[in-house]
């Protein structure tokens, strides 16, 4: 009976390691464009002051924005790269947290063709202004939006999403970003 019960686990496993791909196949992550909780970036990403352990819906780590960081981490991507197919909009759902009800902030989207300094001004460019979906403090809430993109954009053009506030601003503290195309 044993020796049935290793021989089944052995070919179960034996299947199970048939079904994956192989590495230079890739992998296809579906609609998502990007999903962050901020674990990974501690480390990686030099002169991140922006990260917190002060707060975090999940995890250790979150953003933040207060009077010293007017700006969050910054996401950025061209949109060919975006998804695997023409990126028509965004579905950005995330956690924030107030520490006061004077807080406030925004989630910015923009695209620019190259890139903030050398261009005018962006090709496109919305927020999520936070304070029209948090009405509490010191609980964290979920945020959500949609953003539809322009159809002209070119392929190239650099997608940024970043947490933005007034520099007077308590802090506040954004976690586990999910951002996914619309297509």
């Amino acid at each position: 009976m044993r020796n049935s019960a290793l021989l089944a686990g052995g070919v179960v496993l034996a299947v199970a390691a048939g079904c994956s791909s192989a590495p230079e196949t890739g992998q296809w992550v579906g609609d998502l464009v990007t999903a962050s909780d901020y674990e990974a970036v501690a480390g990686w990403v030099p002169g991140a002051t922006s990260l917190s352990r002060d707060h975090a819906h999940s995890g250790r780590f979150a953003d933040r924005i207060d009077a010293e960081h007017t700006f969050g981490l910054t996401f950025q991507l061209p949109l060919n790269q975006a998804s695997v197919h023409a990126l028509r909009g965004l579905d950005v759902e995330a956690w924030t947290y107030f520490s006061s009800l004077k807080s406030g902030g925004a989630l910015q989207v923009q695209v620019w063709a190259h890139g903030p300094g050398q261009d005018a001004k962006p090709l496109y460019e919305e927020q999520l202004n936070l304070r029209e979906q948090v009405t509490d403090s010191c609980h964290w809430t979920q945020v959500h939006r949609r953003f539809t993109l322009p159809d002209n954009l070119p392929g190239d053009a650099n997608l940024r999403l970043f947490i933005w506030g007034n520099p007077s601003t308590k802090p506040v503290y954004f976690d586990d970003l999910r951002v996914k195309a619309l297509e």
